[in-house]
């Protein structure tokens, strides 16, 4: 699967690799930032993808900061590049095999591991190259996906979704790993040339989203999950 993020194939399902969907995110997280009032002088985005991310987090917090993004696809560097500021560089590595002397302020591991073949091997080994992590994670397994299961199918295939987590079991195998759970929102789908069907879909689960969140991720599905994590090492 990690091919598909150098034989151009998730270029070609993705040409814009989801730089429009950075304003939304960005503003999810410095609201997770601010209501905890994090310490930052360096943040670095593991799979920045086009770095639109980190640009617009660049424009809200202090000047000083200085932001990294890092890739292992030369596509996404690409694109990334021409977006390079003072304070905002971008570099195509594999952090998970790179040492890292004094660990970022905070890490952002945005819609990153539900791509990666081996996650735990992963989460391992980013886990002491920050002090905080902030992890956006779509909740894919539902009762809807239960009996919807071609919608997990085409989301392997147009996104590269290989693994699908509920809440409860990610924020398991994180602390497991040695993050631990600070703070979280809830993010909710952003709609992209819905036909009707899903757009009534999207409507009742909007509705019982502002009655019941929680209950909402479990039924219908469709939203992702922010966490604001603490680096501490395995338990």
């Amino acid at each position: 699967m990690s091919d598909i993020y150098n034989n151009d194939t998730y270029l070609k399902n993705n040409p814009e690799w989801h730089q429009e969907d950075a304003p939304f995110k960005a503003g999810k997280i410095l609201k997770l930032l601010l209501r905890n009032n994090i310490p930052l002088k360096t943040i670095c985005e593991i799979g920045c993808g086009s770095g639109a991310i980190l640009i617009q987090l660049s424009t809200k917090l202090d000047k000083n900061i200085h932001f990294k993004g890092v890739d292992i696809s030369a596509a996404a560097i690409t694109i990334a590049k021409q977006k390079e500021m003072e304070n905002v560089t971008f570099e195509l590595t594999d952090i998970t095999k790179t040492t890292i002397n004094n660990p970022y302020d905070l890490l952002l591991v945005i819609d990153v591991i539900e791509h990666i073949e081996n996650y735990f091997e992963f989460l391992e080994n980013i886990a002491d190259k920050g002090k905080y992590t902030l992890f956006h994670i779509p909740l894919d397994m539902s009762i809807w996906s239960l009996f919807r299961e071609k919608m997990l199918i085409e989301s392997k295939e147009r996104v590269g979704h290989i693994h699908n987590f509920t809440e409860e079991f990610i924020i398991s195998i994180l602390e497991d790993k040695g993050f631990r759970l600070i703070d979280k929102i809830y993010t909710e789908p952003l709609l992209k040339n819905e036909n009707f069907k899903r757009k009534f879909i999207h409507q009742i689960s909007n509705m019982l989203y502002r009655i019941n969140k929680r209950f909402c991720t479990k039924t219908i599905g469709g939203y992702s999950i922010m966490l604001l994590t603490e680096n501490v090492g395995k338990r």
